[in-house]
């Protein structure tokens, strides 16, 4: 019997870190010829090059789709994409999966899920259902539901979602978040030496809210306003933003920050389990990433989440949610500091033994009936 043919497409370090722990097992089975394509910001030097974290993992990469990231307007952005569709339109002609797994929401991915659907390479979505009324992410994500066949979201609220934009439920489960597990399994071979001693640190992680007509400059220096007074004290873990427009702009002053403050350090990238570690140890992580709404509680951290980005997610209670404002941002930081030994034990996302139910699921979507058309499921009301 021949194998079954499946690859997983990232595009960012984000959504890598997040399954590989899921993939290591569809890697390792002997049924499935498992296979890894990459595009985007991982394969570029001025975000860390994380391809690399891939490699070092062990996978197969079948697909390197180099595209310049270019991020100073919306037009950029949208030559990206259609590049990106391009691409993989042509490599799709040649190349055939039994199942292409597609997490989340970002817009390069939106044009590969598009190629794919085109050449009628069945897809399995994660991360469906939820909202980010900031971003442009939010419609981009719905978008990609409506192209898959099958689906796994993290919380039951975001399967009925995913059931309302008109998806069958028996194709549509909910396993909780992978990234609220894997984090707890931290590799210490893989956590930079100088990051391993930290103490009264923080992480900041932020990322621009691409709807929002405030500058992303404007935001920044509201966030680094308020992070400046704490500098003495603390240690801050800057990382740098997900290849999204204007990131370039957030990722300079940034630095330029650091340079200034002895106890301010930037990383453009970090290998996940160096990412998972330096938050465990840290009291808060400062910013709008959506690692800080599923992963953080699982760490026992605090999340002051700021803005808009991540508006509509489910939250746990150690979540802080901020205006973009210096002055409720260093209110928050003051609270987090003073509550930082109280235990966190709510998290919504967290599902024991997610991994091994993803892949189980995923190996039983490869055994089951193909369908030869999609059908919209509609709901009575």
């Amino acid at each position: 019997m021949s194998k079954y043919k499946v690859a997983f497409i990232t595009g960012s370090r984000a959504d890598y870190g997040i399954v590989r722990n899921y993939i290591a097992k569809l890697n390792a089975d002997p049924e499935v010829d498992f296979c890894v394509l990459t595009t985007g910001a991982l394969l570029l030097s001025q975000f860390g090059s994380a391809v690399n974290i891939i490699e070092q993992d062990g996978f197969r990469i079948d697909y390197r789709n180099v595209i310049p990231q270019k991020m100073s307007s919306l037009h950029d952005t949208c030559h990206i994409m259609a590049q990106t569709l391009d691409d993989f339109s042509r490599f799709f002609s040649e190349h055939k999966y039994d199942l292409l797994i597609i997490l989340g929401d970002r817009y390069e991915i939106y044009s590969v899920s598009i190629a794919a659907a085109m050449h009628r390479i069945p897809i399995l979505h994660l991360h469906g259902g939820e909202l980010t009324v900031a971003n442009y992410d939010e419609f981009i994500r719905h978008s990609i539901t409506k192209m898959a066949t099958w689906h796994i979201t993290s919380t039951e609220e975001y399967r009925n979602r995913v059931i309302q934009l008109g998806e069958r439920p028996e194709s549509v489960f909910c396993l909780g978040a992978l990234g609220a597990e894997n984090c707890l399994h931290i590799n210490m071979e893989n956590v930079q030496i100088e990051l391993r001693d930290l103490y009264n640190s923080f992480v900041v992680l932020f990322h621009p809210e691409t709807l929002n007509y405030v500058s992303p400059l404007e935001q920044v220096e509201e966030i680094l306003k308020a992070v400046r007074p704490y500098t003495k004290d603390y240690n801050f873990i800057f990382i740098g933003s997900n290849a999204d427009t204007h990131a370039d702009l957030i990722t300079c002053r940034v630095k330029e920050f650091c340079d200034e403050h002895g106890n301010c350090h930037f990383y453009s990238n970090l290998h996940p389990d160096s990412y998972h570690y330096v938050v465990k140890k840290s009291i808060a992580l400062i910013g709008n990433s959506s690692s800080g709404i599923i992963e953080v509680p699982s760490l026992g951290s605090y999340t002051i989440n700021i803005g808009d980005r991540q508006t509509g997610r489910v939250k746990s209670s150690s979540i802080l949610d901020v205006r973009c404002n210096a002055t409720v941002i260093n209110e928050a930081i003051r609270y987090v500091i003073e509550h930082k030994d109280e235990p966190i034990i709510e998290t919504p996302y967290y599902k024991k033994n997610s991994a091994e139910l993803y892949y189980q699921t995923t190996m039983n979507i490869l055994y089951s009936d193909k369908e030869q058309y999609k059908e919209f499921y509609d709901i009575k009301f």
